[in-house]
């Protein structure tokens, strides 16, 4: 495989890492807030968490995998290397992908868009990073 392929690759699995991060963190936020103080149950609660966040990671590359390589291909063909464009991009496959898994006008007004555009947001900037990072380790050897 060619290496901006696999780097590409990396960038594309640490983005959604971040985005399983983004989402998961919001989860573990409500648990805290629900636990009232009670040790015993947020602890249980973030384990249970666990399964659900695994879960959140595989639909997250099963959803964003063919537009993430869309855009992975444009950047590459036009040169773009704008921390900006990643962003936004990560943005709109974010409100792409949860358009398509829950077909309801009722997800534009209950904030699950809005999660999975910051999630998504974070995942383009995460991907940038990455291929900022993994470009600059190849140069200096």
């Amino acid at each position: 495989m060619c290496s901006t392929c696999s780097r590409a690759f990396g960038g594309w699995l640490a983005g959604c890492g971040a985005a399983t991060a983004v989402i998961s963190a919001v989860g573990q936020t409500i648990l805290m807030m629900t636990s009232h103080g009670d040790v015993a149950r947020l602890l249980y609660g973030i384990v249970v968490m666990l399964l659900p966040s695994a879960a959140v990671f595989i639909i997250t590359c099963l959803l964003t995998a063919i537009p993430a390589a869309i855009v992975v291909w444009f950047t590459e063909e036009f040169h773009i290397r704008a921390a900006g464009f990643f962003a936004c991009a990560g943005a709109a496959i974010g409100a792409l992908s949860i358009t398509v898994l829950l077909r309801s006008p009722a997800v534009w007004t209950s904030g699950l868009v809005c999660l999975c555009v910051v999630a998504g947001f974070v995942a383009g900037l995460t991907y940038w990073f990455v291929m900022c990072e993994l470009v600059t380790g190849e140069d200096s050897m």
